[in-house]
């Protein structure tokens, strides 16, 4: 095969893996979208639950409607935190990979090849915190990104949660 057929097969493999990034991109985003509905609706019916003051007894506890509402919404977080991020996002993680191994072979017909690698390089987001005199950098990259988002609202639901049903005795 000549160099020039091997180059443009190299490239319809780097634009299908290209292609299958941006799909599952869409479906993490999607996902998420998803999830922040659900959330809301959580939100606005343990609101009524709480205006309304409903509770109900479940194995001699009583437990308040709206505390019950916010712990279901934080069960569905969950689950919507398994598909986005044990199923689809490493999904995408291997498209990625795929498409940066393309890249450095095609590097070597067209130099400055890379989009790839460029974007996984760049979405590192690093930060300095600083105590006294002393400072550390972190670096976060998309796993860290998807854990605090979904770990922050998992928070928030489990301690509205709580305080309603500690609260409204």
């Amino acid at each position: 095969m000549e160099d020039k057929d091997t180059l443009n097969g190299y490239l319809e493999l780097w634009k299908q893996s290209v292609e299958v990034q941006k799909h599952f991109n869409d479906i993490e985003l999607r996902i998420r979208s998803l999830a922040l509905t659900v959330v809301t609706f959580a939100l606005g019916g343990a609101t009524l639950a709480i205006k309304d003051d409903r509770s109900s007894v479940l194995f001699g506890v009583e437990i308040h409607l709206a505390s019950a509402i916010l712990f279901a919404g934080f069960v569905v977080w969950v689950a919507f935190y398994f598909v986005d991020q044990v199923w689809y996002h490493r999904l995408l993680v291997g498209a990625v990979l795929h498409a940066e191994a393309l890249e450095r072979i095609i590097d070597q017909y067209l130099p400055g090849a890379g989009l790839t690698a460029s974007i996984s390089k760049n979405s590192a987001y690093s930060f300095k915190v600083r105590v006294g005199r002393t400072s550390k950098v972190f670096t976060i990259r998309s796993r860290q990104k998807i854990q605090i988002f979904y770990t922050t609202v998992s928070a928030v639901l489990l301690l509205l949660a709580l305080v309603i049903q500690l609260g409204t005795k």
